[in-house]
């Protein structure tokens, strides 16, 4: 039982309704990269510093496909070439019921989003209905991305941005999402958000949260 009734569901796509490859070297084998690139903890201070730097720059927008394979080659030993491979490699497709529950929420009249850090590239994946990572982006209610709003969870002005849009009070969305940090940031606001733990199967663990929350849907 909640003390505002929801009216906005949003969620993360990495993790939540895609499910992505492990890391680096996991997606560089599904693109055929021979030459693997190294994974983040296995980067020096600066480099860390320089990839989370790049990462935020290109999920804002700032930088495209390219210009972020070129700087991202500096530090992680792989060309560009193979980057912008790996890329294209990353997601691996929507977590079964995603596409359903997506369906059933909007057939129900509950308004929905998603707030995702997200580059142009894997956006259009998402949107593409020929893609394997499709999904039913027509059925939300609004899409919020971080390369569109040109700012990045848990950077507070991504969260204003939504509440600005969609005029809804922040005690009546319902957020999910994996990372605790963006997690962390919305419930400052007063969201009502959640940290998706179970990766092997979000959507029923999503369903249980909104079944909770007095939400209309199945099991």
């Amino acid at each position: 039982m909640t003390d505002e009734p929801i009216q906005l569901v949003i969620f993360d796509l990495g993790r939540v309704l895609i499910r992505l490859c492990d890391g680096w070297q996991h997606a560089a084998k599904l693109a055929g990269v021979t030459r693997l690139p190294c994974e983040v903890h296995e980067l020096d201070e600066e480099g860390r510093a320089h990839w989370e730097k790049t990462v935020y720059r290109y999920d804002a927008g700032e930088l495209d496909l390219h210009a972020f394979a070129r700087e991202i080659a500096l530090h992680r030993k792989v060309d560009p070439e193979d980057v912008i491979k790996l890329q294209a490699k990353f997601l691996l497709g929507a977590y079964p019921g995603a596409k359903e529950l997506i369906h059933e929420l909007s057939d129900r009249g509950i308004k929905t989003a998603c707030l995702s850090n997200t580059a142009d590239s894997h956006w259009k994946q998402c949107h593409d209905p020929n893609d394997p990572n499709h999904l039913p982006m027509d059925r939300l209610t609004w899409r919020f991305a971080s390369h569109l709003i040109g700012h990045c969870k848990p950077n507070d002005a991504i969260y204003e941005h939504v509440e600005v849009t969609t005029r809804i009070r922040p005690r009546a969305i319902m957020f999910f999402d994996d990372m605790e940090a963006n997690v962390l940031a919305a419930t400052k606001r007063n969201w009502r958000a959640i940290q998706v733990k179970d990766t092997s199967d979000p959507i029923q663990e999503i369903r249980v949260h909104l079944k909770e929350h007095e939400l209309p849907i199945g099991e």
